[in-house]
């Protein structure tokens, strides 16, 4: 019997000792969610903009760029500018509550790159003469120059060997603007933010700046372009690298 006392004694103990001595184990930090990235008023610097942790008792969150940490805020803040960044990568944004830290949301200023052809726009049909870039995804496509298409093309190949925005062709077509740049395709950095115009004559090796609209009044995209091929036969054709800024209104390309 008197064993028995004394094991439910050490019972009674180990439960006050375990049981109740510590508090329960605390709940693992959700991630906030949806990052949001935009070009700042200024189109130079980068606005990272997100939705809370569902976790209530965060300390904060944790800003990322390319792996490296740049910036903490507070439980409260849910958005923060990247004062002009000199080349693009991938934004991590994580919830912390002292040393725990929650699984990471992220986003990218890479550019989508790509190449094209176009003809230029009296070539026979079959060859197309219209481009467009898919708002999204940055990745683009020829089209025919036919109406049932102006709703996807941006600029076109015109007959006096300029490329020219998708509205001089079409008055409800889509707004694009371009501009010549003097730096090589691969050092570009953020294009300009004025001075573009609605054709640019194309010249062999030339980079362009193009910031496309498609009749947005306050998002746009800008791109960069080279002009890497002048064919004449058996119509006169061009070829062309390009890289899209998916982030809107956001002038870095490199």
């Amino acid at each position: 019997m008197r064993r028995k006392y004394l094991l439910l004694l050490v019972i009674a103990i180990l439960v006050l000792i375990f049981g109740y001595g510590c508090p329960p184990p605390e709940e693992s930090i959700e991630p906030p969610q949806n990052l949001v990235l935009k070009g700042a008023t200024n189109e130079v610097d980068l606005v990272l903009s997100w939705s809370p942790s569902p976790t209530e008792d965060i300390d904060g969150y944790i800003i990322y760029f390319n792996g490296e940490e740049i910036a903490e805020v507070d439980a409260d803040v849910t958005q923060w500018t990247h004062i002009g960044p000199t080349e693009v990568g991938t934004y991590r944004v994580t919830a912390y509550r002292g040393d725990e830290e929650s699984a990471a949301i992220e986003a990218s200023t890479e550019p989508y790159e790509g190449t094209g052809e176009l003809y230029i726009r009296a070539a026979p049909v079959g060859y197309n003469s219209g481009w467009g870039w898919n708002w999204t995804s940055g990745e683009g496509a020829s089209y025919s120059l036919m109406s049932d298409n102006k709703s996807y093309i941006d600029m076109y190949y015109e007959n006096d060997s300029t490329l020219t925005s998708a509205h001089i062709l079409w008055a409800d077509g889509n707004i694009t603007g371009f501009k010549v740049i003097d730096a090589t395709y691969e050092n570009v950095g953020n294009v300009p933010t004025l001075g573009y115009i609605s054709s640019e004559l194309v010249v062999l090796y030339q980079v362009y700046a193009i910031v496309v609209r498609k009749n947005y009044t306050d998002t746009w995209h800008y791109v960069k372009l080279k002009i890497t091929a002048v064919a004449t036969t058996p119509y006169p054709k061009i070829n062309f690298n390009y890289a899209y800024q998916r982030v809107a209104n956001f002038t870095l390309m490199d």
